[in-house]
């Protein structure tokens, strides 16, 4: 087995090991209690639900048009804590960075922490049976990564959220396996150009996001909502500024704050509580938009390091979406959304589309 083979089955088998021990530790407590001091710790609101794992997976053959090129598949499994205890060592970071990213913890505050297990993003440039592509396309890219993700509620009216992802970029990102293993298993040809991928790197990015929730009461559990929402993103990978946001409607929307998708794009984080919501069982239907200011995207710009087959990018990118999702208590939640984004590069021809399914349950 090859080296890198070796190191992400690794990085895999002790991500299994540490979701089975449970990161938010007893159920019973549902808390995660670190022997650290934190001054002053203010009691927090009773546990609202317990902790989750979350699986997304975006393809563009969801999409009823999608054609399979440029941001073909992308697939993320994570999990997140129950609501952490005001001394909790994953509560740190929130109390590190309050008043100026995150408030300051009080009764009206859940704070989670997310555990990105391990995510991937795989991009072809539009003909995948040309063994050399031509050079105004996508170039091939990988992207394998790991990360953390520090959310904070305030009240069911404002979300925040900072994460941190790192990976690597690359034929070690095993982009040009998991296309072509599943063209074979579905009886499709392989992508011939993989030779012609981005090198290897490191890569990172930090990205932080806030929201607002504008609720209105319909009575019977029903309500419907507006969820603005701005973000920056910074790292080699990508950096960005986005503005956005999702208008529902629907039963035990408080519950969470919107579709869970990959970055980049609207992302209503995998925070989740049927309690909240006010109902044991719910839906909901949605449409959204999020605009992006693009200052690098190494998937278009090319390594950072070395030289590199790239496109030139445009600045502006958008994404339009419209999706629905239901939840049963703490036990399911399932959902999927329709994205169509905005040509990402100058040669681009036409818009892509693509389909997120994404299904979390209670660990």
């Amino acid at each position: 087995m090859k080296g890198p083979y070796k190191f992400w089955l690794g990085i895999i088998l002790i991500a299994i090991l540490f979701a089975r021990t449970g990161i938010a530790g007893d159920d019973d407590k549902n808390v995660l209690d670190s022997k650290a001091t934190i001054s002053a710790p203010v009691p927090v609101t009773t546990v609202s639900s317990p902790g989750r794992v979350s699986a997304i997976e975006e393809n563009a053959t969801f999409a009823p048009h999608g054609q399979d090129r440029h941001y073909t598949n992308g697939a993320q499994l994570a999990y997140t804590t129950s609501q952490l205890s005001d001394n909790s060592l994953f509560s740190a970071p929130i109390h590190w960075f309050s008043p100026v990213l995150f408030h300051p913890t009080t009764s009206e505050t859940d704070n989670r922490f997310e555990w990105i297990i391990f995510g991937q993003s795989i991009f072809t440039p539009q003909d995948h049976n040309l063994s050399n592509p031509p050079l105004n396309d996508r170039p091939y890219a990988g992207w394998l990564y790991t990360g953390v993700n520090f959310i904070q509620n305030r009240d069911d009216r404002e979300l925040t959220s900072l994460q941190l992802q790192a990976g690597v970029v690359g034929s070690w990102a095993l982009g040009r396996q998991v296309q072509n293993i599943t063209h074979t298993i579905f009886g499709q040809n392989k992508a011939r150009g993989w030779a012609h991928q981005l090198s290897n790197q490191p890569g990172f990015q930090i990205s932080w996001q806030r929201r607002w929730r504008f609720n209105h009461d319909l009575g019977g559990g029903y309500s419907w909502e507006v969820i603005p929402e701005i973000g920056l993103t910074g790292g080699n990978v990508m950096s960005y500024g986005e503005i956005g946001g999702i208008v529902r409607w629907g039963r035990g929307l408080k519950s969470n704050w919107g579709p869970d998708l990959i970055q980049p794009g609207y992302t209503g984080t995998p925070y989740f509580s049927a309690e909240r919501g006010g109902t044991s069982w719910g839906y909901d239907i949605y449409v959204g938009t999020d605009g992006r200011v693009v200052a690098n995207n190494v998937f278009l710009d090319g390594n950072n390091f070395q030289n590199s087959r790239s496109v030139a990018k445009e600045i502006g990118v958008a994404d339009f979406m419209a999706g629905a999702e239901l939840f049963y208590r703490d036990r399911l939640r399932f959902g999927f959304t329709f994205i169509a984004r905005t040509n990402e590069f100058i040669k681009q021809h036409g818009l892509d589309q693509f389909g997120s399914f994404n299904l979390s349950f209670a660990f």
